[in-house]
C-alpha cells in the first residue's frame, strides 16, 4: 500500500483493547482508524487517546510515547502517561517530576513532587509541601508560596492560602481574593467564563469578578462543557445552564460532562444487582435530557471524534452517535475506563464522572 493510501485511511486514532487468552485482565493495546481498521497492532500493555498527535502507551511499568504512524517517538522512560499540552508533557523519574518535549528532550530534570500541565507556557508544580509555577524553561515564575494549587484555566489559576481558595494571573497578581472554602474538594478551573467553588458549604460558580452568577445550591458542582455543567443535589445528578436554571432534573446516580452534544448518564439506583448484566444502566442523552442512546451499557467514556468507547457485560466497543459499533472485543477490566480524565480541563477531552 502507498503511503498516502495509508495516510488516508488512518485519520485519527482510536485505542482498543484486545484480551489475551480468556481472562479479562490480560490485555494488550493498540490503535485503530475510524473505519475500525487495525493501524497499531496491540502490543502495548496500556494505551492513551492521542492528543497534540502523540499518544502514550505503557510497556511493562513505564510509559513512552508514539506517533500518528504507529512510531515510537519517546521510548518507555516515565513512572506515569506521558500527556502533551503545548508540545510539553510531565513526566516522573521515582518519586520526582519533570517535562520532556515531543521528541523526549528534558527541559525539567525530575525535582518536583508534581507538575501540572502547561497553560499559556506557565505549569503549577509542588516542591516541600507546597506550589508555585514555573515557566517552559523550568525557571520559577511564581514562588512556591500556596497550599495548594491548580493549572491555569483562562488566564486564572485557583491557589489557596490558609484554607481559603481564590484566583490568581499569570504574574501572580491576586485577581480573586481567597475567601471561599471548599471543604469537600477544590476550586475548580475557568470553562466558558464560569469556576465551580463553595460557600458555606453549597457550590456553584463564579465569574471572573468574583461573583456568583446564581445562588450556589449544590452538594456539587462540575465544570461547564457545550454550556452544560454536572451538578450534585441529594446525592442524585442533573446539568444546570450557565445562569444556573436546571435544563436536565437531577435524576441520575452519575452523569458525565457534554461532549460533540452527548453526555453518559447512568440511571442506576445504586443498589446490589443480581447479574452484571443487569448493571448495564449508562445510556446517552442530549443537551436537553433526551435519551438518544438507551442505557445498555456497563462503563462509557465520552465522544471525541464522533465515536465512544463503551462496555457491555460481554463486549468492549466503539459506537457511533447512533450506538452502533465500528470496533468490538470480549470485555476486559481496564481500571479508570475512560483515560480522558487525565486531560487538561482546558481542552474538549477533559472528562469526569459526576
Amino acid at each position: 500500500m502507498l503511503a498516502s493510501e495509508a495516510s488516508s485511511q488512518r485519520g485519527t486514532l482510536f485505542p482498543i483493547f484486545v484480551r489475551e487468552g480468556r481472562s479479562r485482565k490480560k490485555f494488550k493495546a493498540g490503535y485503530i482508524n475510524c473505519r475500525g481498521d487495525v493501524i497499531v497492532p496491540p502490543v502495548y500493555d496500556y494505551a492513551y487517546p492521542f492528543r497534540e498527535g502523540f499518544a502514550s502507551v505503557r510497556q511493562g511499568e513505564l510509559w513512552g510515547a508514539i506517533d500518528d504512524k504507529g512510531q515510537v517517538v519517546i521510548a518507555p522512560c516515565s513512572g506515569q502517561p506521558i500527556i502533551f499540552a503545548e508540545k510539553l508533557a510531565e513526566f516522573s523519574s521515582g518519586s520526582k517530576c519533570g517535562v520532556m518535549t515531543t521528541s523526549g528532550q528534558v527541559l525539567v530534570p525530575p525535582r518536583y513532587r508534581s507538575i501540572s500541565y502547561f497553560s499559556g507556557g506557565v505549569a503549577c508544580f509542588k516542591s516541600n509541601g507546597l506550589y508555585g509555577y514555573i515557566d517552559n524553561f523550568g525557571t520559577q515564575v511564581i514562588a512556591p508560596l500556596f497550599e495548594d494549587a491548580r493549572a491555569f484555566s483562562e488566564g486564572l489559576a485557583a491557589v489557596k492560602i490558609k484554607g481559603k481558595w481564590g484566583y490568581i494571573g499569570p504574574d501572580g497578581s491576586q485577581v480573586i481574593a481567597n475567601q471561599f472554602i471548599c471543604e469537600r474538594g477544590m476550586a475548580g478551573p475557568f470553562r466558558d467564563g464560569l469556576a465551580r467553588v463553595a460557600k458555606n458549604g453549597r457550590w456553584g460558580h463564579i465569574n471572573r469578578e468574583g461573583e456568583f452568577a446564581y445562588t450556589p445550591r449544590f452538594d456539587m458542582a462540575y465544570e461547564f462543557f457545550e454550556g452544560r455543567a454536572a451538578v450534585i443535589l441529594a446525592r442524585r445528578s442533573g446539568y444546570i445552564d450557565r445562569k444556573g436554571e436546571t435544563v436536565v432534573p437531577p435524576n441520575y446516580r452519575r452523569v458525565d460532562n457534554f461532549s460533540e452534544g452527548l453526555a453518559a448518564v447512568s440511571t442506576g439506583t445504586g443498589k446490589a444487582h443480581n447479574s452484571v448484566a443487569d448493571a448495564c444502566e449508562i445510556g446517552f442523552i442530549d443537551k436537553e435530557g433526551e435519551f438518544v442512546i438507551p442505557p445498555r451499557f456497563l462503563a462509557a467514556g465520552s465522544f471525541h471524534d464522533h465515536f465512544c468507547l463503551v462496555e457491555t457485560e460481554k463486549e468492549i466497543a466503539y459506537v457511533d452517535r447512533r450506538g452502533e459499533s465500528i470496533w468490538k472485543s470480549g470485555w476486559v477490566e481496564l481500571g479508570s475506563f475512560d483515560p480522558l480524565h487525565l486531560y487538561p480541563p482546558d481542552s474538549a477531552t477533559s472528562r469526569r464522572l459526576a
